[in-house]
């Protein structure tokens, strides 16, 4: 049977929809939150204003394409430097949404109870931990978006051209694919890995890098003192 990319391409993007459509209606019968239906938004942005660009203006022009894609890695792993880098980034994509008047949003996602996880099973397996959710973070997330480390146990994520309705389904596919992840036997017994997302958008929630963080962050203490594994948004308490 002869191999059609298109088809397979086609049929996920269905299923992909439809997780989501299922997702949406479960949500809303729980009231857990304000929900939408809607996908996530396509991006058209100008080549020169790519991710890949935008990478280079902050890292400097002799950056190579490898070297990126090992810094990405590199910056969701190692708290050395990364939260300045995501800041400045978010400083350029706020210029950038400002100056072609379209939308941004930013997720903010935590690992709960990361020390305790730490203190019970050693530093290694906690140093595995980060890593492993580093990986599926980078999974949930478009390539246009933005990924970095802002703390020892907490991610953060810039989403160009996107509004609260779209980082509403980032938000709550990045949750459910963490809860998913069961911390293998080998590491100890069987643990079961959870986070707390906090999300804002531009200019809805803050029109300053300064202001637009400050909500994420605000947003994100809200779900850790509810308990963790929950999304909260930007003014929505």
């Amino acid at each position: 049977m002869n191999y059609d990319p298109k088809k397979k391409q086609f049929e996920e993007k269905a299923k992909e929809a439809l997780f989501h459509k299922r997702l949406a209606e479960l949500r809303t019968q729980n009231a857990q939150f304000p929900w939408t239906t809607g996908d996530l938004p396509e991006l058209e942005i100008p080549a020169a204003e790519s991710k890949l660009f935008a990478d280079r203006e902050v890292e400097g022009p002799g950056i190579t394409d490898a070297e990126l894609a090992r810094k990405a890695m590199l910056d969701l792993t190692s708290l050395s430097s990364s939260f300045g880098a995501f800041y400045k980034r978010l400083h350029y994509e706020i210029k950038r949404a400002r100056r072609y008047k379209r939308e941004l949003s930013v997720c903010l996602v935590a690992i709960d109870d990361l020390e305790r996880l730490g203190l019970q099973l050693g530093a290694e397996t906690k140093n595995a931990i980060i890593e492993e959710s580093a990986k599926m973070l980078l999974s949930c997330i478009r390539d246009t978006d933005v990924p970095g480390r802002c703390r020892e146990d907490c991610f953060g994520i810039i989403l160009p051209e996107t509004p609260i309705a779209g980082v509403e389904i980032a938000a709550e596919r990045i949750r459910t694919k963490m809860e998913q992840y069961i911390i293998p036997r080998t590491w100890s017994s069987s643990t079961q890995l959870t986070v707390s997302v906090g999300a804002a958008a531009y200019p809805t929630n803050g029109e300053t890098v300064e202001e637009l963080f400050a909500q994420g962050a605000e947003a994100l203490m809200h779900t850790i003192k509810k308990g963790g594994n929950a999304v909260t948004f930007a003014g929505r308490y």
